[in-house]
């Protein structure tokens, strides 16, 4: 399964790279109760869930493991649930990496077909996001969702 949840505590943040829509951190590790550490290398989080991740926040961590093939990151933590704090991601970073494989995978086939290896990746990223559902899997443990960000930002 491509989406899973780990419990815990975030103790240490690796350097990270960052734009204006996603960053990128080298490694996130997550110390559970019992002392278990679970280490998520090459992980991106975008401004959503950004905005709340800091070492030492408790809670559940829900992450999307999908490699792709510039091996920028492999990883999307889209989730975060903590006390009185519920996040989720509205980028999914598997259906645009999926999308962007098909494009240039169908773009590239005249080249000696290499572009056909790229469609199918595309393919099956596409194919394994509409079996994982991951409102759902959010909704799990709480049977609510966080409300919905403001469509339209103030500015000032």
């Amino acid at each position: 399964m491509n989406l899973f949840k780990v419990e815990g505590t975030v103790t240490a943040l690796g350097q990270n790279v960052f734009d204006n829509n996603v960053m990128i951190y080298a490694y996130v590790v997550i110390t559970a109760a019992s002392g278990r550490r679970t280490m998520i290398e090459k992980v991106a989080v975008c401004n959503d869930v950004g905005a709340v991740l800091e070492l030492g926040i408790s809670g559940r961590f829900y992450v999307d493991r999908l490699f792709n093939g510039n091996n920028v990151f492999r990883c999307q933590l889209w989730g975060v649930r903590a006390d009185g704090l519920a996040v989720i991601d509205r980028h999914n970073l598997r259906l645009k990496t999926g999308l962007f494989k098909i494009v240039y995978g169908i773009l590239t086939i005249p080249i000696f077909g290499i572009g056909l290896i790229l469609l199918l990746g595309g393919i099956c990223l596409l194919a394994l996001d509409l079996q994982n559902d991951r409102q759902q899997m959010f909704k799990e443990g709480e049977g609510r969702l966080p409300p919905p960000l403001p469509t339209e930002a103030v500015r000032i």
